[in-house]
């Protein structure tokens, strides 16, 4: 008996099983050009994003301006989502040279380098004075209890800041005694001994303004705290950061990668659709060949 010869294989036949390693190219591309290729992301900032802008775009118009206390509460593994947001908002508190003190800490020891790194290269763009304009008090264990007692005594818990100075002598921090003494309170979290502290043992019971950074994936944990009013911001993952540097027009690090991102996606979602377009002409072809 002859073997029956196969009947060719249509367009329809070769693009529905389109080899796997074309799609790997594609996405391979999408992550390149980018780089290679520079080209304007349309970026809309949210609520919770611009919250925080303009809180302290408030802060910086008041007579006698103000103070703020920033807490850095990640590590290296989650530096790549938590600094450009840090780095963004610490380079527009600090353009308010002379208007804005900043006092910064941290409740993760591992998080020490980054902070000082993030601040001595804001500090060197806008020529702001240490002791004066900003002060790095570091890490001190405690979480709950650390939150508990700056609420009640911040030099208490704070005598000297990490270079041994003390704390009731420097400008930038002679004239706080509390949390309340704060205008704003901004924690970046990627993890425990994060915003949750800060709004449970501090904001509930102190009754300061509360604001906050995450990961993108622990970003819906905090949506509660913003309905409550709990944090009045919320900058989330590198698409929430590329939302603060579009709002204080300096691109960087979270615009730069959202643009490999973006462009990924688009081709995904373009890959989706020329599945389903195939998966309907293949069905549709193969009736009619059955007839």
């Amino acid at each position: 008996m002859e073997n029956e010869k196969m009947p060719a294989k249509t367009l329809i036949d070769k693009l529905y099983s389109l080899d796997r390693r074309i799609i790997f190219v594609f996405i391979f591309l999408g992550i390149l050009v980018p780089f290679l290729v520079d080209f304007p992301l349309p970026i809309k900032p949210t609520t919770n994003v611009k919250n925080i802008y303009d809180t302290i775009e408030q802060i910086a118009a008041q007579p006698n301006g103000g103070t703020i206390l920033m807490s850095f509460d990640f590590d290296p593994a989650s530096a790549a989502e938590m600094e450009p947001m840090s780095f963004a908002v610490v380079k527009h508190i600090f353009s308010y040279k002379g208007k804005i003190k900043l006092v910064t800490m941290n409740h993760w020891n591992t998080g020490t380098a980054l902070a000082e790194k993030i601040l001595l290269s804001a500090a060197e763009m806008y020529g702001v004075e240490y002791g004066k304009d900003y002060v790095f008090v570091g890490y001190k264990a405690g979480g709950p209890s650390l939150v508990i007692n700056l609420g009640q005594d911040f030099h208490g818990a704070y005598s000297t800041d990490t270079k041994g100075n003390d704390t009731k002598k420097m400008a930038a921090t002679r004239d706080i005694n509390k949390l309340a003494d704060f205008d704003y309170v901004i924690d970046w979290s990627a993890g425990t001994m994060g915003i949750d502290v800060w709004v449970i043992y501090g904001q509930t019971k102190y009754k300061f303004k509360l604001a906050g950074g995450s990961t993108a994936v622990m970003a819906p944990d905090f949506f509660p705290y913003i309905q409550t009013g709990q944090l009045n911001g919320l900058i989330a993952g590198l698409v929430g950061a590329a939302e603060y540097e579009t709002l204080i027009n300096q691109p960087g690090a979270a615009i730069n990668g959202m643009k490999p991102q973006s462009v990924v996606h688009v081709i995904l979602i373009l890959f989706i659709i020329f599945a389903n377009i195939m998966y309907y002409l293949k069905q549709a072809q193969d009736k009619k060949g059955a007839n």
